[in-house]
């Protein structure tokens, strides 16, 4: 019989919305504009190694469903995030505008490291369909990072800002996802609403969301170490890439 879901969906978003996340010190820095230009190029780098990987997530999760519309739904974010049609309007594409703006080319950009903690997070999400199955992988898009990006990107948007003041075209890749992303929220959790039919798969959707976001965590735990080490990526003025 079916279960009424709509009581799981206040849940979900509480995972996220009362997750240590929100105390971690890096963002503790970004809200009081304490990161300087090498810091926030060291999140950039790494910020930009997650973010050109969400169309693989995407695609990952639509490989594991076999339901026509909620394979309509993640297509069309998918599509969102390729620039619908525009290679110029395509996220990945879009943060590079950003990372040129604040002295990294796209060789270096394409050159650096990829934190440890930052493939964690990638692997993550990249696992989630194929372990709890695709509503789950759902559920921790829809709650631990569309449902996120308004109030997470508004404290890296306050840091960026204090380390070097920026046009909003320079930005233009925080600003979309300010915008849009809370509409990408609302149809996937009116996907997911529905589609629950009983208490095990809350369970399973409630472990991918707090997975993905104690992954989140780790990954600015590793971005915060290098800015709290002697690491040679640091410097007063500039980004040094190995």
């Amino acid at each position: 019989m079916k279960i009424q879901s709509s009581s799981f969906m206040q849940g979900f978003e509480n995972v996220a919305q009362v997750h240590p996340l929100w105390v971690h010190p890096f963002l503790q820095r970004c809200r009081s504009s304490e990161l300087t230009l090498p810091e926030v190029k060291v999140l950039a780098v790494q910020m930009y190694k997650f973010s050109k990987q969400f169309n693989r997530i995407l695609a990952s999760i639509v490989t594991c469903c076999l339901d026509e519309q909620a394979q309509w739904v993640i297509l069309d974010n998918l599509f969102d995030e390729m620039g619908r049609g525009d290679s110029s309007q395509a996220h990945p594409e879009l943060f590079r505008h950003f990372t040129r703006a604040i002295g990294i080319s796209d060789a270096e950009l394409e050159a650096h490291e990829t934190y440890p903690e930052t493939q964690a997070l990638i692997d993550t999400y990249l696992r989630l369909a194929s372990e709890y199955g695709y509503l789950s992988a759902l559920g921790a898009v829809c709650y631990a990072s569309e449902g996120i990006v308004r109030s997470l990107y508004t404290q890296l948007y306050i840091g960026i800002q204090g380390a070097s003041p920026l046009s909003k075209e320079d930005l233009i890749f925080f600003e979309v996802h300010m915008d849009v992303d809370d509409g990408h929220a609302a149809k996937l959790a009116a996907l997911i609403d529905p589609r629950i039919q009983d208490a095990s798969e809350a369970v399973d959707i409630h472990r991918a969301i707090l997975e993905a976001m104690d992954a989140r965590v780790q990954f600015f735990d590793g971005i915060y170490h290098q800015l709290t080490t002697t690491n040679p990526l640091i410097r007063s003025s500039e980004l040094v890439y190995l």
